[in-house]
């Protein structure tokens, strides 16, 4: 039996999501390998050698070499789900795949890439490789074997020493729709296999359908628009920058709909052209964007408006930030649509902001995001600078005690659920009453992170309610405190107003 058959334990880190060998991918897999570590029934020894891998990935990522940092935590995933780390392993391991477009045009060639995350053994180590094209809704039709598949060719060899190594394959030209490019890996001589069955699969979102003349015909009536000054145009040009990013594989293009995407961004300049605001009197939940005087990108967040909500009377405004892996979409659409709900019946206003990276922690560029989301919203919303809250989990949790920290005069009330952070900053923020929520069987973030800030706030005097939730997970203490959190909201406003 081969060693990679148990690969498909390792499917989690190995998609499109892994790009750059950065400081935020070091992050993110160290907080998938916490949670593996204390969620496993691990021997003695595997705990110990786990351990001391992560010990050196943690050295590794200090020392800015990413790649032995995460090559040292893939090591210790191994060991934990018992996997023998062979070379062929350790190989198959470090690739990650890339296509020069995740959107195509039916019946046009694709350029799958495998290039590594971190260098493999000194020898020359080979594997066969499998191109499969995989529909992501899959047919019920074709039973469990998955017979909807289609073979993209025949294997081909992948040479360690021959890295990066690049395949064309095309579809044929009645295939439309979102798909998956599975590069199904094994050890030279054997059979790759899917990861239902074990095997070492690279997972790489397309979508096949002829969106560029719809995209080229945007972008031009983008470059005529006479509207260049209106706060709603960075919203329709959003539209394209989001089909740039999904086409060079930084967003899975299943999340979005991008015709979708592009008429409502056609509809945005209709009425511009009309001398409309397009969102004047809009309620619900939608995307806007903004131009970021950080970097010139357009960067979205998504916002809820309440049916209560009038621009004749000041309304509270909700900034809830995401967690690691998410984006401005995740808090609006996961979590059973509690935060809507909940907003709705006391009638705030919601703004997500996307966060920049996906593990930025709300730092630098990404904590202006969500001060430049809060003075888009101010803009064109009569908001009550009085009633103006933070919230956030996971590292959204993080995120609201930082954010913060930063800005002191700003927030009426915070709710970090699951989250942690500096203790000696809470004394900047005493004045500021929270809402503090974590489980105590959380194994991704230890409860000792908010018990911990908890303390410091309360010996600085803070006005702190704090929910620890007996036996919550990470996740699962979420939803249903956003309701308890936003009536703690309701009675907290900031005593001195801008």
């Amino acid at each position: 039996m081969t060693h990679i058959r148990f690969a498909r334990l390792f499917v989690f880190s190995l998609g499109a999501v892994l790009y750059a060998q950065d400081a935020g991918m070091v992050l993110r897999t160290s907080v998938t390998y916490r949670t593996q570590r204390n969620s496993l029934q691990l021997t003695e020894e595997q705990r110990q050698q786990a351990d001391q891998l992560a010990r050196e990935a943690a050295q590794a990522g200090q020392a800015g070499k990413y790649g032995e940092a995460v090559r040292d935590y893939y090591h210790g995933l191994a060991v934990m789900r018992g996997v023998a780390w062979t070379p062929a392993f350790e190989f198959a391991s470090s690739l990650q795949g890339h296509l020069d477009h995740a959107i195509v045009d039916p019946g046009k060639p694709i350029t799958v890439t495998l290039s590594p995350l971190f260098s493999s053994p000194g020898t020359s180590t080979k594997l066969t490789a499998s191109l499969v094209l995989v529909p992501l809704k899959k047919d019920a039709a074709a039973g469990k074997d998955g017979a909807a598949e289609k073979s993209l060719g025949p294997a081909v060899v992948v040479d360690s020493a021959a890295i990066p190594f690049s395949t064309t394959v095309r579809p044929a030209s009645e295939v439309v729709g979102d798909y998956t490019i599975e590069v199904r890996l094994a050890a030279e001589g054997e059979p790759p296999a899917p990861a239902a069955r074990g095997g070492l699969v690279k997972t790489l979102p397309v979508h096949i359908e002829p969106l560029a003349g719809s995209a080229e015909r945007l972008r031009n009536r983008l470059v005529k628009s006479g509207k260049k000054n209106s706060p709603a145009l960075p919203t329709a040009e959003y539209a394209l920058a989001l089909y740039e990013r999904v086409d060079r594989g930084e967003v899975n293009p299943a999340l979005y709909h991008l015709a979708d995407e592009f008429a409502r961004a056609n509809e945005i300049l209709d009425a511009l052209d009309a001398g409309r605001d397009p969102f004047a009197g809009k309620h619900g939940d939608f995307r806007k964007a903004y131009l970021s005087a950080v970097d010139h990108t357009f960067q979205p967040y998504r916002l809820f408006i309440p049916e209560a909500y009038s621009a004749s009377k000041p309304s509270a405004l909700v900034i809830a930030l995401h967690g690691m892996g998410g984006d401005e979409n995740t808090l609006f659409e996961g979590y059973t649509g509690a935060l809507k709900r909940e907003a709705e019946r006391v009638g705030m206003v919601v703004a997500c902001p996307k966060g920049r990276d996906s593990a930025s922690m709300y730092r630098d560029s990404a904590e202006q995001d969500v001060m430049d989301v809060l003075a888009d919203v101010r803009r064109d919303y009569y908001i009550d600078a009085g009633r103006i809250y933070l919230m956030g989990h996971s590292m959204g949790g993080y995120g609201t005690w930082s954010v913060a920290m930063a800005h002191p005069d700003v927030f009426a009330a915070l709710g970090p659920i699951s989250g942690g952070g500096n203790p000696a900053g809470m004394a900047k923020i005493a004045h500021i009453p929270e809402y503090v929520v974590h489980g105590d069987d959380d194994r991704t973030v230890a409860v000792t992170q908010s018990r911990t800030m908890v303390e410091a706030g309360k010996k600085a005097g803070a006005n702190i309610v704090y929910v620890e939730v007996p036996g919550g997970s990470h996740v699962s203490v979420a939803a249903p405190q956003f309701g308890p959190m936003l009536d703690f909201f309701v009675r907290q406003r900031k005593v001195k107003t801008e």
